[in-house]
């Protein structure tokens, strides 16, 4: 019976020390919230250039359309640079495309309302 009053009490005493509340903090120690970034937004095409491809050019092998899949990587200007071929119709096609969209201008991608350079994939369809 000993045990049974003493266990009681000293859980109560531990239930005390536990339903305190946590000490108050002063303003000047108080932690600030800061946002870990702001104005982040993605590039935005706002100029193309067209793409001339001769039908004679297109192979008999291509239906009515194929793609052709770019990566690019934009500067802080919006203008594309290292223009390279990820998937790929003929050679010449590619590169009437990557010509093209070397004169693509985008709006750049901005974090922390800074325009930043990113690198994006870009598809671009081919019809007949």
């Amino acid at each position: 019976m000993r045990r049974v009053i003493l266990v009681t009490l000293l859980s109560s005493l531990t239930l005390t020390a536990a339903a305190a509340p946590a000490p108050q903090l002063n303003d000047a120690s108080a932690p600030t919230s800061r946002p870990i970034s702001t104005g982040v937004t993605s590039p935005r095409l706002v100029y193309t250039s067209p793409v001339s491809i001769p039908a004679d050019v297109l192979p008999t092998t291509v239906g009515a359309s194929a793609t052709v899949v770019l990566k690019i990587d934009l500067d802080a200007t919006g203008s594309p640079s290292n223009v390279r071929v990820l998937h790929s119709i003929t050679p010449e096609i590619n590169e009437r495309v990557m010509e093209a969209v070397r004169q693509f201008r985008w709006t750049p991608a901005v974090l922390n309302n800074q325009a930043v350079t990113t690198d994006l994939t870009l598809t671009v369809e081919v019809r007949r």
